[in-house]
C-alpha cells in the first residue's frame, strides 16, 4: 500500500517538476521576442492581425503572426503561411505550441490573435502565455452576450481584464475609452485612441479586397508606433495575403444571368452587419438580402429581424437555413408576403438554384447571418458559379 502512495506521489512530484520546466523554457522563449501584440475584440481580430504583421513587415521587421478565426494560420510573411493542425477541440494552450514555433525563428515581433471567448480565459492567454507588451481592442460589439455579457459594456470590461498592467493599449472604438476610462486609468496602461475619419476614404480603395477603413487606421496606429512610417507600413499591408474570411464581391453567372454577391455572415452580430451595408456599393437595379438562420440561435434571428425592419431597405429577402419561421413571423409583419422567399429546411445546392431563378440579371445579393456550417457550404455552392468574365 505504502509502495504505491509512494509512486503516486512521486508521478505527482514528476508532473510538477516538468510543468516547472516547461514554463521556465516558455518564459525564455517570451522574453526572446521583444514585440509581443495581442489582438482582442468582438470583429475583425483577423484582419487587423494580419494588417499589423504586414505593416511592421513593411518597416524591415521580421514578424511572425497567429490568426484563429476564420482559418487558424500561422503567419511567417506576407505570402507564407501555415494551416495550424488540431487534434480536437481548440485550446488556448495551443498558444504555448505556437510561441515554441516562432521563437525558433527569432523574429522581431509576434502578433497573436485572441483565441479565447470566455473572459477567465482571455485572462489567463493574456497574462501567463502570450504576455503582450501591447494590446489591441479592435471594437466591442454585442455579440456572445452569453458568455461576455449581459451587456455591451460588460464585454467592453471583459476585454480591460485581459490587458496586462502597463502594456500600451491600442483602442479602434473610442466608446471603449468613453465607458471605461476609470478603469483604463487604474491599469496605468498608455493608450491611443484610433480615429478612422481622419483617413482618407481612398486609402481603403485599394486594396482588393473590401477593407474596413477602421481596421487599416488601427493598424496604422500600431505600426506607427512601433517605427514603422505610414507609407511603408500601408505598401506592405496593400500587398500582403488577407485573411481567407475577408469581404468580397463575387460576380456569379448563371445562363444569362449576372448576379453580385457579399457574403457578409461572418459578422454575426447587428452593428458589424450595418457598417458592412453602409460600405458596400447598392447602386444594382435589384437588392436581395439572404439571411441565414440557425434554430439554436433564435437570438440572433430577432436580431436580424430588427436590424432588417429598421435599416436595412432590399427588394426581396430570402430566408435560408433552420429555424427561418421565426424570422419570417416577424418580417412578414412590415413586409409584403411576395417579397420574401423562405428556403428553409433546404439543401444548400437547391437554395441556390432556386435564387439563381427568383433573382433578377444584374441583381445584387447580400448575405448575412450565421455563416457556420450550413452558411460556409451554402456559399461553396454559390462560388462554383464564379468566374472572370
Amino acid at each position: 500500500m505504502f509502495l504505491g502512495i509512494y509512486a503516486v506521489l512521486i508521478l505527482i512530484g514528476l508532473y510538477v517538476l516538468f510543468l516547472r520546466i516547461e514554463k521556465a523554457k516558455h518564459e525564455k522563449r517570451v522574453k526572446s521576442i521583444p514585440v509581443r501584440i495581442w489582438v482582442n475584440g468582438s470583429r475583425g481580430k483577423s484582419s487587423v492581425t494580419r494588417l499589423i504583421a504586414s505593416g511592421l513587415r513593411g518597416g524591415g521587421k521580421k514578424v511572425i503572426a497567429k490568426t484563429t478565426g476564420t482559418r487558424a494560420s500561422v503567419i511567417f510573411d506576407s505570402h507564407h503561411e501555415q494551416s495550424v493542425t488540431r487534434l480536437g477541440m481548440p485550446n488556448i494552450r495551443e498558444q504555448v505550441r505556437i510561441y515554441k514555433k516562432a521563437a525558433a525563428e527569432k523574429p522581431d515581433a509576434i502578433v497573436f490573435e485572441c483565441m479565447a471567448l470566455r473572459p477567465d480565459l482571455q485572462f489567463s492567454e493574456a497574462i501567463h502565455i502570450v504576455q503582450p507588451n501591447a494590446v489591441v481592442i479592435t471594437n466591442v460589439r454585442a455579440d456572445h452576450l452569453d458568455v461576455m455579457g449581459p451587456s455591451v459594456k460588460d464585454i467592453g470590461k471583459n476585454f480591460l481584464n485581459a490587458v496586462p498592467k502597463n502594456a500600451v493599449l491600442f483602442l479602434g472604438d473610442n466608446s471603449m475609452w468613453s465607458d471605461h476610462s476609470s478603469m483604463i486609468h487604474k491599469t496605468r496602461t498608455r493608450v491611443h485612441v484610433s480615429d478612422a475619419g481622419s483617413m482618407s476614404d481612398d486609402i481603403v480603395k485599394d486594396f482588393h479586397y473590401i477593407e474596413h477603413k477602421a481596421n487599416v487606421a488601427l493598424a496604422l496606429d500600431v505600426c506607427r508606433h512601433f517605427g514603422v512610417n505610414e507609407k511603408d507600413a500601408l505598401k506592405a499591408m496593400l500587398n500582403a495575403t488577407p485573411d481567407p474570411g475577408v469581404l468580397r464581391k463575387h460576380r456569379l453567372y448563371f445562363d444569362k444571368k449576372e448576379i453580385t454577391l457579399v457574403n457578409a455572415m461572418a459578422a454575426n452580430d447587428p452593428d458589424s452587419t450595418y457598417l458592412i451595408w453602409q460600405m458596400i456599393d447598392k447602386s444594382y437595379p435589384e437588392i436581395n438580402i439572404l439571411v441565414n438562420c440557425r434554430e439554436d440561435r433564435i437570438d440572433r434571428s430577432f436580431q436580424m429581424a430588427d436590424l432588417i425592419i429598421t435599416r436595412l431597405k432590399a427588394d426581396h429577402y430570402i430566408l435560408t437555413g433552420s429555424g427561418t419561421g421565426i424570422l419570417a413571423r416577424k418580417l412578414f409583419k412590415v413586409i409584403k408576403h411576395e417579397n420574401i422567399l423562405d428556403l428553409g429546411e433546404r439543401k444548400p445546392e437547391e437554395v441556390v438554384n432556386t435564387v439563381s431563378e427568383f433573382v433578377s440579371d444584374k441583381s445584387f445579393i447580400f448575405a448575412m447571418g450565421n455563416t457556420v456550417g450550413y452558411g460556409e457550404e451554402m456559399m461553396r455552392h454559390f462560388l462554383t458559379n464564379e468566374r472572370t468574365k
